[in-house]
């Protein structure tokens, strides 16, 4: 039977998910993608499970690399060098965000249209805080991510499918890409990544 910390990191990760994939280089790609090409639900709804299953892994791997790395410094410096990645997550995407027009300009039939989003997609940076933590604590990380991976899958399907939708009405789609390259687009993200950093920090076992 899980103990009530054990219970707390996995509602804290799958929220976390959930916040996360609310930047907009995370569903807008795919969302403009599916829309192009016309794909029914079942077809979202696949492709969204892998490619957001290849970002939360890319994650746990760049994880794993760096804890050989940072295995000798204390644990309560191990968040602050999360966060440290998490902020230069954070303006890689923004910086690299400018290649959405990449995706929306390959056309409906060109494959390159696929690659376009798995690389603005990336890995995920916003899941190593919740490793570290998971291992601090002495539990696995195979519950946490799954949680994470179950808010980032239902969070970001459903802003893909309203949006996929709401390119179809007039002005929706040049307003949407006006809003996603400002500033003003990753405060959802950055706010969940403070938030939950400060639960996940009061965590004890």
């Amino acid at each position: 039977m899980m103990t009530h910390t054990e219970q707390m990191l996995i509602l804290l990760s799958a929220v976390a998910g959930a916040i996360h994939v609310l930047t907009p280089d995370h569903w807008l790609p795919s969302s403009v993608l599916s829309w192009q090409r016309g794909w029914r639900f079942p077809r979202i709804m696949g492709f969204t499970l892998f490619a957001f299953t290849l970002h939360v892994l890319a994650g746990f791997g760049i994880y794993f690399v760096m804890f050989h790395f940072v295995s000798d410094i204390p644990p309560a410096n191990l968040f602050s060098v999360a966060l440290i990645l998490v902020i230069l997550g954070t303006i890689l995407r923004g910086l690299r965000f400018n290649r959405m027009r990449e995706v929306v300009g390959v056309g409906p039939r060109s494959r390159w249209g696929i690659f376009a989003v798995l690389s603005l997609l990336g890995p995920c940076e916003s899941i190593i805080p919740i490793f570290i933590k998971a291992r601090q604590l002495g539990f696995g990380y195979m519950e946490p991510m799954a949680a994470f991976l179950l808010g980032t899958f239902l969070a970001g399907t459903a802003a893909i499918l309203f949006t996929r939708v709401a390119w179809n009405l007039p002005h929706w789609f040049p307003r949407t890409m006006n809003w996603a390259h400002q500033r003003m687009a990753t405060v959802p993200f950055l706010a969940g990544v403070a938030l939950g950093l400060s639960f996940l920090m009061r965590l004890s076992a």
